[in-house]
């Protein structure tokens, strides 16, 4: 060991090893964690740096010394206690606590991996009973778990009352209010503002690209489906993303490196934004997808030189957008009710023919943020560890 290593037993399955700078816990299980003294104390939880009751943090993080260094470090049952060279009240934390919140392990990431699909989810498509959903907080973290996992979902024995969509959003958490209809009414109308309110086939799309953060869950509700045709047409980006990383990767990074202009308009709203058709989170996988080619703006950003190459790069994403064996094709009955990852899962609709009957949904946007905050509030993993 170096000069200011030391290693010591905390009990006769976890060993410590403390070092200059941070301090090394090996786990019954194999695996390894780091702590640096400087994250320690700004994760302290003693009164003094730590408000119990509300659970927030009191100390600011600027005021940890640079040169942080334990002084002393005792162990007492299955706890840490540390004393600081700065002088300043000691910290001391449950083994389990610190286990549960290392950041150096292989697999600290937390967030569930995406469940990828194409065409063969029609027929295992997940669904959940609405009168379960508005009753048992239970049920209701499920279909959030299962919703976070896939993008896509399905509520069955909806009842078809007008404004349903808004009372199942305020169960579980809010509606996203933009700047068009609080409740959308999806049909044909006299006067329509977009494709979709008319009769005509709805290309594959997200929505409200112009937003610089879409909201990114959306909420179908079938209330009458009279008409023949217009199935509705689904297709999970995060698969099409995986797919072109392996067969066209250079097409991936062109169409994550350039911002572009999207806008969305109707007359009585302009929303405008700029950003990249597609955004990738830290482990490569699909954080956000824009796609609607009627809100696409006359490129301006792209290199000169690189223009045809975005051009090949976005036909290469649009051809596995539009690849059949991606294509989830489903006709809504009424009293179903989708919800839809718009930051991931692309929709669109069939042309119909609509003289035999009518054909109208209802829809409210929501925020993924609260659906999962409702889920941890219920697992019992709400507010700070």
């Amino acid at each position: 060991m170096g000069k200011h290593e030391f290693e010591f037993q905390i009990d006769k399955a976890i060993t410590a090893v403390v070092h200059q700078e941070f301090m090394t816990l090996y786990w019954p299980d194999g695996s390894v964690s780091r702590f640096h003294y400087q994250w320690l104390r700004e994760n302290c939880r003693s009164t003094e740096r730590f408000d119990p009751v509300t659970k927030e943090r009191k100390a600011l993080t600027e005021s940890i010394p640079s040169k942080l260094i334990a002084s002393e470090i005792a162990i007492t049952g299955a706890e840490v206690r540390i004393k600081w060279s700065d002088g300043s009240a000691g910290s001391s934390f449950e083994m389990n606590w610190l286990k549960c919140n290392s950041y150096d392990m292989a697999a600290i990431n937390t967030k569930a991996p995406q469940q990828l699909w194409g065409c063969e989810y029609r027929t295992s498509l997940k669904s959940f009973r609405y009168d379960e959903i508005m009753s048992d907080d239970n049920a209701s973290a499920e279909m959030i778990a299962t919703f976070e996992a896939f993008g896509l979902v399905r509520l069955t024995e909806v009842p078809t009352a007008d404004r349903g969509v808004e009372r199942f959003a305020n169960r579980l958490s809010y509606v996203r209010e933009i700047a068009f209809d609080r409740v959308a009414n999806i049909r044909v109308s006299v006067d329509p503002d977009t494709l979709g309110f008319t009769n005509t086939e709805l290309p594959l799309h997200t929505d409200c690209s112009g937003y610089s953060r879409p909201p990114n869950v959306i909420v179908f509700h079938c209330l009458q489906n009279e008409v023949a045709r217009g199935a509705s047409q689904y297709v999970d980006g995060a698969n099409v993303v995986a797919q072109l990383r392996q067969t066209n990767p250079e097409a991936l990074q062109i169409m994550t490196d350039y911002a572009v202009e999207f806008r969305l308009w109707s007359k009585k709203a302009d929303t405008m934004s700029m950003s990249p058709p597609v955004i990738l989170d830290e482990r490569g996988e699909l954080a956000l997808l824009r796609y609607a080619n009627w809100t696409v703006q006359p490129l301006k950003t792209v290199p000169f030189d690189r223009f045809p190459d975005w051009y090949d790069a976005y036909r290469a994403l649009a051809e596995q957008i539009n690849a059949p064996e991606n294509r989830v094709s489903y006709r809504c009955s009424p009293g179903e009710m989708l919800l839809i990852n718009n930051h991931r899962v692309l929709h669109g609709r069939d042309a119909f023919d609509d003289g035999l009957g009518r054909r109208h949904f209802q829809q409210v946007y929501m925020e993924l943020d609260d659906l999962s905050g409702f889920r941890r509030i219920v697992e019992g993993e709400g507010g700070a560890k």
